[in-house]
């Protein structure tokens, strides 16, 4: 009888883990779509052409000029203009005791999702804080002393929010190379060690090139 209830606890937790990734995907694609498709429908009441037309098909239009509009404004953050006005509204909400904590934690969590990776070169390890002791990195530059040793620049990230971390400088020689993505690395270091890509085996088989250009 505990072997049955065992297996039947096993198979529903396997059920679990394959169906609430599907269904939270699906959810959150539906719920995007419907705030997006929702904003301007009140709108399309007083525009006869579109006004006939069938709800799902407003809904899309909708969402099509919502996702327009975004694009304008990233256009527009790109430039000096944008930039400048964009760093006065950040001031100015950064300033404003309610809504700077509101207006930072929703700053970390896009930071964390839209995080720019093409400055990550390569994944690597490096033996820290202590020999033995191996932390994912990324590596980020490598430069030159001036007796002519070569040392790497490399980013260590914080767990949960990778986006987040320190830079140390270290001798070439002493980083590890790993054969995984970056956004594999960083799935790596989000979950705390609970997805583990392939390639995270040790002793790492590689150290940087050697002349490599970064």
């Amino acid at each position: 009888m505990r072997k049955l209830s065992g297996g039947f606890r096993s198979r529903v937790i396997t059920g679990l883990v394959v169906i609430l990734p599907l269904g939270l995907t699906f959810w959150i694609i539906g719920s995007v779509f419907s705030f997006f498709g929702r904003q301007f429908l009140p709108l399309f009441e007083d525009i006869p052409p579109v006004s006939v037309l069938p709800t799902g098909v407003q809904m899309l239009i909708s969402a099509l000029l919502t996702l327009l509009i975004i694009w304008g404004v990233g256009l527009f953050a790109r430039n000096f203009i944008g930039r400048a006005v964009l760093s006065w509204l950040e001031a100015i909400v950064k300033r404003t005791p309610v809504a700077s904590k509101i207006y930072g934690t929703i700053r970390k969590v896009t930071d964390m999702m839209f995080v720019n990776k093409k400055s990550f070169k390569e994944v690597a390890l490096i033996e820290y804080p202590r020999r033995g002791v191996h932390t994912v990195v990324f590596v980020t530059n490598r430069m030159r002393t001036d007796t002519g040793e070569r040392r790497a620049a490399v980013f260590v990230p914080s767990t949960p929010n990778p986006t987040t971390g320190f830079v140390i400088i270290i001798p070439e020689d002493e980083v590890r190379v790993l054969p995984v993505s970056v956004n594999q690395a960083l799935e790596f270091v989000f979950s705390g060690g609970i997805i583990t890509p392939e390639g995270f085996e040790f002793p790492v088989a590689r150290a940087l090139p050697e002349g490599k250009e970064i």
